[in-house]
């Protein structure tokens, strides 16, 4: 009988086929995809596909079917049984398998399934998915023959292998694991059984009806309780700063720290997930911007995506990035450091989940623990004495691993309530703890400094007068520490350095403050308004606030940017006229500092932080697709008729 087949449009998605069982999806479907799949693989020269499935109800007929499509062409089907996918991934590699097909709904609901698939040991995605549609539909199989079934019990050696990488020794470990039910239960008991430690494994039982809670771990109502650490990426339409897994900032892409990201770590699926052992600074010179991962690594990312739709809500609400109308259940505990690329995402983040929280646990505990420290470690400030530049009291650090632990015991095993103010942070500078129950801390006071002429930064009114710097995008200037991350260049230093190798460039426009008379306590999220033209449409103004010493050091407290087309906001993009002064509004990142009597406030402006961030062309073109940048003439602009301004939340010392 000639084999033909029409798939429901709908489940030939991006990544994987999936849909509603017994709706959109069947074992009709399952027979097709096999033989579809199946014909690839012959055609390939290959013999052998390994299947295996998640715990859904539905699974063990789709799988039947799906190994029958297979069979049907003649291939040899290792049927791996119930396992989580990455399993599969290792028996596809441990085998030498010609192509992997796992039968999963992912985090879907119990009534949904799907398929997953790697073609040689590459990810199965995008036209190749569309191209099993086709297939079916033209009836554009090998012809049939009969193949045979193997099962095979990969979990003991899976287990053992992950092992292996187990490097902590006999170090006493205490984990809670929640298995929500789903298909790595029986792994997930052996697992646990070679670590060294305590392990209390929730919800290991396998069950397709997913009984205890829905097994998407992105939507908070499903965890009785969360640790966010450095967690401010998770931000999107949600938060003032669309951050977008720590992407932008003011809308300005974070060019090294997402080049590095996403060529060494942003693969698209398990087996393809890191890239190549590469420089990423080799290529962040080079141009155009949207473009670089793919000349490091041969595997798709979703770099170019991210970098080129930003204005694209639709895109970043499919990808799952927290919006205003998302509502939270569970308490959260968010922990970062000053120095975190998205630590403005964290504070968003914690005042989203307190206003959106659908339950009264979830309203009342949010609270937020920022220490001194860089990405993902708040530790090793404490360890080395020093974050940066500036030095940190080692005999302040908090023990982190406690507080989790106390957290977790609280929310799921009754113990006592760990008694967290609503803020806890480190004051910089200071060297001390502090507590608040709002963010920014009562008693706050906004004080205005002035930019003037000659450089001049004061808190009585400004002369009135212009400075101006020239930017040319060929010759950017140059990123002296900040919030950087995950660049794979060492050379890079992230955290509060030394601002001073720039303050004299012409490109820099450096304000500077009179001695301060009394210790300056900065607490909340500094703002500026730069009243600013520039000879081009569209560039970027960097503003940098400086702790500048008796000795003429000037170590950075925070950093704000801001792309000017997004002056009005990010969802009124808005090219400059060329000579118009207009109001640039920066936001910098929250701190809590505190500047020392005898040294000054410094603020630099800039058009570029390279690379850190990436550089404006200045064309009023989109940026990410442009190789030409174009030289600026950039004025800020001061006096009662046009203003530029630094606003400080100031913090009277206890």
């Amino acid at each position: 009988m000639a084999f033909s087949h029409r798939f429901d449009p709908t489940t030939l998605r991006e990544y994987d086929i999936r849909g509603i069982v017994g709706r959109t999806l069947s074992a009709r479907d399952a027979f097709a995809i096999g033989r579809c799949f199946g014909s690839l693989v012959v055609r390939d020269g290959g013999r052998t596909v390994a299947v295996g499935r998640d715990g859904r109800l539905s699974g063990p007929e789709l799988e039947a079917a799906l190994v029958d499509g297979l069979t049907a062409c003649g291939l040899a089907v290792l049927r791996m049984g119930v396992g989580p996918t990455p399993m599969l991934y290792y028996l596809d590699r441990a085998r030498g398998c010609d192509g992997a097909i796992q039968v999963t709904g992912s985090h879907n609901p119990p009534d949904y399934n799907g398929f997953k698939m790697t073609l040689r040991h590459k990810p199965f995605f995008g036209q190749a998915i569309q191209q099993i549609g086709a297939m079916a539909d033209a009836g554009d199989v090998v012809p049939e023959a009969t193949g045979r079934v193997e099962d095979v019990d990969i979990a003991g050696e899976y287990v053992a292998r992950i092992l292996k990488d187990w490097d902590g020794g006999t170090r006493a470990l205490k984990v809670v694991w929640d298995n929500g039910n789903g298909a790595a239960g029986d792994v997930l008991a052996q697992l646990v059984s070679g670590l060294p430690g305590e392990h209390t494994v929730l919800f290991g039982e396998i069950d397709g009806r997913f009984p205890n809670h829905h097994p998407d771990p992105t939507v908070p109502k499903n965890l009785t309780a969360l640790i966010a650490l450095a967690d401010g990426g998770a931000i999107g339409r949600g938060g003032a700063s669309r951050s977008y897994f720590g992407m932008f900032e003011g809308g300005v892409p974070q060019l090294a720290a997402a080049v590095g990201w996403f060529a060494t770590q942003g693969g698209k699926t398990p087996d393809a997930m890191h890239g190549a052992a590469i420089n990423p600074g080799q290529v962040l010179t080079e141009l155009p911007s949207g473009t670089l991962v793919s000349r490091l690594r041969q595997t798709p990312t979703d770099y170019d995506a991210f970098i080129a739709r930003f204005e694209d809500d639709a895109f970043w609400n499919e990808l799952g990035y927290l919006t205003p109308a998302d509502r939270f259940a569970a308490p959260a505990l968010h922990i970062n450091t000053w120095h975190d690329i998205a630590i403005r995402g964290t504070f968003e983040i914690a005042d989203l989940m307190r206003r959106n929280a659908t339950t009264e646990v979830a309203r009342r505990y949010q609270p937020v623990i920022v220490g001194p420290g860089l990405h993902c470690d708040p530790h090793a400030a404490f360890t080395n004495g020093a974050v940066g530049d500036l030095a940190v009291d080692p005999a302040q650090a908090l023990d982190f691993a406690a507080l989790q632990r106390g957290w977790l015991d609280h929310w799921l095993r009754d113990g006592p309530a760990p008694g967290l103010a609503p803020y806890t942070y480190y004051v910089l500078g200071a060297d001390q703890w502090q507590t608040a129950s709002s963010w920014p801390p009562p008693g706050v006071v906004d004080r205005p400094w002035h930019l003037g002429n000659a450089g001049v930064l004061s808190e009585g009114p400004a002369e009135t007068g212009q400075a101006q710097m020239r930017y040319d995008p060929a010759s950017p200037t140059p990123s002296l520490g900040g919030p950087i991350c995950c660049t794979g260049d060492p050379s890079l230093r992230a955290g509060p350095l030394d601002q001073s190798p720039n303050a004299d460039r012409t490109d820099v426009l450096a304000y500077v403050s009179a001695p301060l008379a009394a210790a300056l306590r900065i607490v909340g999220d500094a703002r500026a308004e730069i009243a600013f033209s520039s000879d081009r449409p569209d560039t970027d103004l960097i503003a940098i606030l400086v702790d500048v010493a008796p000795d003429g050091t000037r170590v950075a407290i925070t950093q704000g940017a801001l792309r000017l087309r997004y002056r009005e906001g990010f969802d009124a993009p808005q090219l400059m006229v060329p000579g118009q002064v207009v109001r640039a509004p920066i936001t910098f990142s929250p701190i809590a500092y505190e500047v020392a009597a005898g040294h000054r406030i410094g603020l630099h402006l800039s058009s570029s932080s390279f690379p850190r961030l990436e550089r404006n062309l200045q064309t009023g073109g989109r940026n990410f697709d442009e190789t030409e940048g174009r030289r600026a003439r950039i004025r800020v602009h001061t006096g009662s008729d046009m203003p530029s301004r630094l606003l400080l939340f100031a913090l009277q010392d206890d």
